[in-house]
Order: C-alpha cells, then structure tokens, then sequence
C-alpha cells in the first residue's frame, strides 16, 4: 500500500512537460499493421506500425471532425485511416493523402494529424516531445549490451508515480537523502559533468557510470554487475512512468538480470512515498553542500518551453 496524504490541490510544479525523447511502448506490444491508444504528455494519442513495421505516433483526434484515430482506425501501408470518414493519414508527417469521397484534389494542410518522431531502440519505442513542436536535439543513445550475446536478454520494470520528471532527476544530485532514505552507511562523493543536454555522473572509484540524455533518459552501468536504461514519461504534468530495462552479463547466471533488477526496484520503493507526497520548493532553503541542486535545476531550464500566455514563461 503506498502513502499518499497530500490533499491540496494546487499545481505542484512550476514547469510544463519537458521537451524530450521518451518511451511511449516495449516493441513488442505492437505488431504491423496495429493500432493502440496511449495517453502521454497529456494528450490522447494513437501508435501504429506500418505495414512493414515502422512505428508512427499521432495525437489521437482526426483534424476532420474529431474522431478517435485509434479507436477503429485501420492501417493502411504507412498511413492510417480514420474510422469515421475514410480520411487518411500519411505515417510520417500526419497530412492527409486521401478522401475516398470527394473529388476536390486539393487538401488544405490544416488536415494534417500531428505526428511526433519516433525511433525504435533498446527493444523500445521512443517518441519526441516538444510543446512547440521543434525537431530532436539530441539522440537516443543504442545500448549495445541489450545485442549482445554475452549479456543476458533484457528484463522491464514499469510502475506510474505521482511526480515528475524533474523531481526524479533531481534525486539523483541529492546525495544526502541516500543516507537517510535508504540507509547507505555515508553520503556518496560523485563527479558530475555536463555537455548540453548530456550529463555524465561517475561514482564507486569509476566502477558506477550513469549517462543522462535530457531529462528523463538515463543509461546506468555498474562494472561487472548491470546495466539499465530508464526512461521517466510524463503522463501529465504531475504524473509519470517510469520503465526501466535491465541486462547483467551472462558470466554471472541466467537469473542475475532479474536479481539487478529486485535490487534497484528496493531501492526507488523507499522514495515514493517522499515524491508521491512533497511539494517543489522554489527557491529551495540549501546548505553550502547541497549546489549540485541548483545546478541540476539550472541544467534542467533547457527542457521546457512556455507556451505564450502561460504565466510560468521565465
């Protein structure tokens, strides 16, 4: 059973959803030729594979009337055709390329679906998110353990928590809470460096590495023991899920990718009840040790957009 005893209800975040590559599904939940309906970044959406195989993703509602692609949608080579008047959408870039009823040749390019950008990697599917539409910024990363022969096959973890993205981050720069929430015997010392929208944190004399792209992507390797994507998506503005897929080298069982997994799983079940109830306190109250914080709040500000009007624009 977990906590949950805050009852205000007031926006506990002061940021939208990030901009960002996230994982929308495992590959192997959609087949060619398929649909299915999701819900991310606050909107309704439809994934669908082509015919040969290529995962697209759109916002769910058809520009013509406002019919549910994904519910009864059929897909048609690279494209998918709404349910409730036969238009069809191309895969790629979301414009209309058909009206089976009309003769006008002409299609406005208002007919048009939004389509996100998406790739198909680390036995997932990712998609793009940017509130103002811009292309990537950056790649997802292709963990070569998850192909290769001598690492075990992946095992995922998923579990939605009632934060963000940021607070998740956040976490990771606040080594003083690994004493007190999870009971490590000191605060660890890390080295923190970063490039852009790449972060790379080194620990345990070198032995732990983790790598983050962006804000919710992270790949975490522990020298001869794991190693683990995660990806944190943004449900809402104040909800998540978070997957994470591990793989352990052969050499150590058949069961040590499950055991990496247990083990990390423990751990973040000591931290829900803390994110599931406490607030994002800006300014925070930090002591001289603490500025990785502020740092990590300052790296994290490249991730959002304001939309006009919002009155959180900085």
């Amino acid at each position: 059973m977990r906590t949950r005893v805050r009852r205000e209800r007031a926006p506990r975040f002061p940021f939208p959803i990030p901009n960002g590559w996230f994982i929308v599904a495992r590959a192997d939940e959609i087949e060619p030729g398929r649909t299915r309906t999701l819900f991310y970044f606050g909107k309704d959406l439809v994934l669908f594979r082509g015919d040969d195989g290529t995962p697209y993703l759109f916002d769910a509602y058809c520009p013509h009337l406002g019919a549910n692609l994904g519910v009864g949608g059929r897909v048609v080579d690279g494209s998918l055709r709404c349910p409730f008047h036969g238009w069809r959408f191309d895969g790629a870039s979301g414009a209309c390329v058909e009206v089976p009823y009309d003769d006008n040749p002409f299609i406005p390019k208002t007919a048009t679906a939004r389509s996100y950008p998406v790739v198909e990697r680390n036995h997932m599917i990712w998609a793009w998110h940017h509130l103002e539409r811009a292309e990537p910024t950056y790649e997802v990363p292709e963990v070569a353990e998850f192909h290769d022969a001598e690492w075990l096959p992946i095992v995922v973890k998923d579990f939605e928590v009632a934060t963000c993205c940021q607070e998740m981050a956040e976490n990771n720069v606040d080594t003083p809470h690994f004493k007190y929430v999870h009971g490590t015997p000191a605060i660890p010392e890390e080295e923190f460096h970063t490039d852009g929208p790449y972060k790379r944190t080194v620990g345990m004399d070198g032995n732990f590495v983790r790598e983050g792209f962006g804000l919710g992507l992270g790949v975490l390797r522990v020298k001869g023991y794991t190693t683990f994507v995660s990806s944190t998506t943004p449900i809402d503005e104040e909800n998540v899920h978070v997957r994470w897929i591990f793989t352990a080298p052969r050499s150590l069982g058949e069961g040590a990718a499950e055991k990496a997994s247990i083990s990390f799983t423990a751990g973040v079940s000591q931290d829900l009840p803390i994110w599931e109830n406490k607030i994002f306190k800006d300014p925070p109250v930090l002591r001289p040790s603490e500025k990785a914080v502020t740092e990590q709040r300052r790296w994290c500000q490249q991730f959002y957009s304001w939309p006009e009007g919002d009155p959180r624009r900085r």
